[in-house]
């Protein structure tokens, strides 16, 4: 009996979600593309890329950067470190720029002063940085662009505790105990372990490429993480398996890929979202056929170095940085030496979509 009641929970969990998902989760239809050649007012490169992916992410993080250094705010200079911000002797605390920009400008690149500070994703200081931006993203984003539904998954994971609750059927307080803590120690792991798997997948890339001492020093720091994630996982997985056996173990493992699933989907745009989708979709068409457009039309900008500053955060934001600078011959995606124009260097920021990505200033910003 108790398995049939599992079926149909878990049944209904599907129904629930789908029908979740129908009524406030589904994306909009796409609209007529009109090729754009300004990213859409009031938006900064940050900005742009959480509404465009409803997420944050290291794109996000590094759009801000590059939109201070494009505004003659800040200076990228190599270092062993990595890449090193550092302020202009005109930036203060008086500047005015989108909040979340200001995040990186008072955290990261006043705070340390002349000397600048190494930007490294998995440096606790740049991380915190990092939260913090998300949180002003959110709270700016949540409900005028788009909507996470958290009602609704909420409930859905409050849901999905019955099927796991109907097969492991309980029968005395050890039990209950048992439930409680396995799904207390697995919850923390499980909910990192996804997000640490991604950034180590993307560093056995960039180590394929070219070992650098910042690759094998973040792989170190990622295992370190990863370990206690595993064992939070392990840990709740024998206490399930050996309390109820491996039925419970298999609906539980069923229901949290379900929940995951549905996490991802629920955001949604709103009406006014859906508008500013469209003007971005509009511009990222311009970034990466560039070469294509007709660029003598009255509304196209002019092609020089300085535009090239301007619209590469956004670039970097859309994922299009590599068609952008093609035109421009200013980045590109594998390890050279900056020999096309004097006094610029290359910066590695990343792995994405498998690939390392460095972008190229000039030592001095623009004045």
């Amino acid at each position: 009996m108790n398995d049939l009641l599992t079926v149909v929970a878990v049944v209904a969990i599907c129904v629930y979600f789908l029908v979740a998902w129908w009524k406030v989760g589904r994306d909009p239809k796409r609209n007529i593309l009109v090729t754009r050649y300004e990213p859409p007012t009031g938006l900064s490169p940050a900005m742009l890329r959480y509404v465009w992916k409803e997420a944050f992410d290291d794109r996000t993080f590094w759009a801000a950067i590059l939109s201070l250094v494009s505004k003659g705010l800040a200076s990228l200079e190599a270092s062993d470190d990595g890449p090193r911000l550092r302020p202009t002797p005109t930036t203060t605390h008086t500047v005015t720029v989108p909040e979340e920009e200001r995040i990186v400008l008072n955290r990261l690149l006043l705070h340390h002063g002349h000397k600048g500070t190494a930007i490294d994703m998995l440096d606790p200081e740049t991380e915190h940085a990092a939260i913090s931006m998300a949180a002003t993203l959110r709270q700016q984003a949540i409900g005028k662009w788009f909507r996470d539904n958290r009602e609704y998954v909420t409930a859905g994971a409050l849901f999905s505790l019955v099927p796991v609750c109907l097969a492991a059927s309980p029968q005395n307080l050890q039990q209950w105990i048992a439930l409680v803590v396995a799904f207390g120690i697995m919850a923390p792991g499980g909910f990192y372990f996804p997000f640490v798997l991604m950034r180590m997948r993307d560093l056995l890339r960039a180590g394929r490429s070219e070992t650098r001492r910042v690759v094998l020093r973040g792989a170190l720091i990622l295992l370190a993480v990863m370990f206690p994630c595993v064992a939070a996982l392990v840990a709740g997985c024998v206490v399930l398996l050996g309390a109820f056996g491996w039925r419970v173990l298999a609906v539980a493992a069923l229901i949290v890929i379900l929940d995951l699933t549905f996490v991802h989907v629920m955001n949604a745009p709103t009406a006014e979202g859906r508008k500013l989708l469209a003007e971005i979709a509009g511009f990222r068409q311009f970034l990466r056929s560039v070469e294509e457009l007709p660029m003598d039309r009255p509304e196209a900008p002019n092609k020089d170095i300085g535009l090239y500053e301007e619209y590469l955060p956004y670039a970097v934001a859309l994922d299009v940085e590599q068609q952008w600078s093609d035109s421009f011959v200013a980045m590109t995606s594998t390890f050279h030496g900056a020999a096309f124009a004097p006094n610029t260097h290359a910066f590695y920021l990343g792995m994405w979509n498998g690939k390392p990505i460095e972008v190229v200033y000039r030592a001095e910003p623009k004045r």
